[in-house]
């Protein structure tokens, strides 16, 4: 009996879809147009005052370039959503997508909540 109930702890703990964080909750900007679709595999958030996070913890816009070749490396259909704030500067956001599409990923999305 404790086998059985030991291997379906195991199917639920590898089964278990674990929710990707950024380091922050930024409050996003609202759009009518906004979606639900399924998230990439990467999370970038960037914060009211301009600073970027990326698993947990704070990046410079210099290695974005540099950790997204590296996702890119070990999978070549990487997907990238950028968590904004709605106060972030719009300049660093496009800043941002443009050192993701460097890197030679091209499946970018910028995260919105609903209206």
């Amino acid at each position: 009996m404790m086998d059985i109930v030991f291997i379906m702890l195991i199917f639920f703990i590898v089964t278990t879809s674990f929710i990707k964080e950024t380091g922050i909750d930024p409050n996003r900007p609202e759009a009518e147009t906004a979606k639900r679709a399924e998230l990439g595999n990467i999370l970038i958030a960037v914060a009211p005052n301009d600073r970027i996070w990326m698993n947990k913890a704070p990046i410079e816009l210099e290695a974005v370039k540099i950790m997204m070749e590296l996702a890119h490396a070990e999978n070549p259909e990487s997907s990238v959503v950028i968590v904004a704030d709605e106060l972030a500067s719009t300049g660093l956001v496009l800043d941002i997508m443009d050192q993701i599409r460097l890197s030679g990923i091209s499946k970018i999305s910028l995260s919105a909540k609903e209206k």
